[in-house]
């Protein structure tokens, strides 16, 4: 059985080769077409373009051609022997148009990061530095904000009726709580929390007396308002400086960046709180507080206790037996103030300097950086024309000097304009942001200086 199919299949095979019959549709193939590639020259080919991102506008005429790419020998890479090389491949009777193109082709310089550099250019002179009791986000001279509170804790337990001199303890405490206020950064938030004032000294009031703390002025500052809350306050029963830091928390707003905590009392906590726990936690906060203490003719186990309090929330305590103690407190924080606005006032002014001198010599090296890319394009151009007019005497190349003078014109131009606006944009900021931190370092420490006189 095998050989028989071995022979049929011959016998078909012989038959076809004969030529007698049609070979069936399905045999039939059909000829191929070969694709016909068309050659571009290399002077007419489309060049390449730098792709910038992130702009914060659209790329204007003129610097849309900017950032095409450069030409084969273009910066170090001229090469005059190579380019006429290449020039030697144009044809006698090619275009202007073509001309222009190849020479560019060959020479034309890279200004894709100066242009990018102009594109993105911001002459604004930020400066995020904080200020002693106020953050400057903007520093300009139209805006500052302060993020910083001071808490003011009041002591208004019955000992604070004990006399000095002829003058309660209170009345002090109220005179130099009045006088620091005045002094206050503007646009800062203050808060007067009180404790103790409520019930009386004896034991039957202790619970009531040791639970009693009450915010009585929170907001802005307005002299007027807050002494006027500060006024009503009255000695009544025992001394809850614990519960008082632990409350003062809530008084202290969100957007506050920092907070400074002043405890007036005459004595240490007798409501069995753990004083120096609270000061603690109150200082893990994010605003981490300072606690600054101010203790009124305390004896010596109770200025201990009180200067642990200080130094669990990074403070100071401060001892004072009598008015003039207390002045001379103020007054050591009037001239630490006054330092911290000085100091303040030099570095802003420093840094104003710095980073207006540092965008000013950009403006000024990115424009000449264009100006000279301008010239030695155009110098070049001047070359390879020359050689097509006077060597390879192509008619067509008679007007392409005033298009390359004009192109150059363009482009220098270009340099020269946003090099003059940045440069002065950058000077006016610098300026500015200068006069703002003189002014008011000026300003400040001069408040401080009249509170101290």
């Amino acid at each position: 059985m095998k050989k028989v199919i071995i022979l049929l299949f011959s016998s078909i095979v012989l038959a076809a080769g004969c030529g007698e019959e049609e070979p069936a549709e399905t045999d039939k193939k059909e000829p191929v077409e070969k694709e016909e590639t068309v050659e571009t020259n290399w002077w007419e080919e489309e060049a390449e373009t730098y792709q910038l991102a992130d702009l914060p506008r659209e790329l204007e005429g003129l610097e849309q051609e900017l950032v095409i790419k450069e030409g084969m020998y273009s910066g170090d890479n001229y090469d005059v022997a190579a380019a006429k090389e290449k020039l030697n491949e144009l044809p006698v009777d090619v275009n202007e148009e073509e001309l222009e193109s190849a020479i560019l082709q060959l020479i034309r310089e890279d200004y894709h990061q100066e242009v990018e550099t102009f594109v993105t250019f911001d002459p604004t002179v930020q400066i995020d530095q904080d200020s002693p009791n106020e953050e400057v986000e903007k520093p300009t001279a139209e805006t500052a904000m302060s993020t910083t509170h001071f808490a003011i804790l009041l002591d208004a337990s019955g000992s604070m009726n004990a006399e000095s001199d002829g003058t309660s303890r209170m009345e002090l405490a109220k005179e130099a709580i009045n006088d620091f206020i005045e002094i206050l950064p503007e646009n800062s938030t203050v808060s007067l929390r009180v404790y103790g004032h409520e019930g009386t000294g004896t034991d039957e009031d202790k619970e009531k007396s040791c639970k009693s703390t009450e915010t009585l002025y929170n907001g802005e500052m307005d002299q007027k308002e807050f002494s006027n809350a500060l006024e009503g306050v009255t000695p009544a029963g025992w001394t809850p400086i614990a519960n008082a830091l632990k409350e003062s928390e809530k008084d202290i707003p969100d957007a506050a960046s920092n907070a400074i905590v002043y405890v007036v009392s005459d004595g240490i906590e007798t409501c069995d709180g753990d004083t120096v726990a609270e000061a603690e936690q109150l200082n893990k906060q994010g605003v981490e507080p300072i606690i600054n203490i101010i203790g009124f003719q305390v004896d010596d186990e109770a200025q201990k206790l009180l200067k642990q309090v200080a130094e669990a929330g990074q403070g100071e305590f401060t001892y004072a037996g009598n008015k003039q103690d207390l002045d001379d407190y103020w007054q050591k924080e009037y001239d630490r103030m006054q330092s911290a606005w000085e100091e303040w006032q030099r570095e802003g002014m420093k840094k104003a300097d710095e980073i207006s001198k540092e965008l000013m010599e950009q403006a000024d090296k990115t424009g000449k950086s264009i100006m000279d890319k301008s010239d030695l394009e155009f110098k070049r151009a001047e070359e390879l024309i020359d050689y097509l007019t006077s060597e390879l005497e192509m008619a067509n190349a008679d007007n392409l000097w005033s298009k390359f003078y004009e192109r150059s014109t363009s482009i220098w131009s270009y340099g020269y304009d946003n090099q003059t606006k940045n440069w002065g944009e950058a000077y006016e900021n610098g300026n500015d942001a200068w006069r703002y931190f003189y002014e008011t370092g000026n300003e400040k420490w001069t408040e401080y200086y009249n509170k101290m006189n």
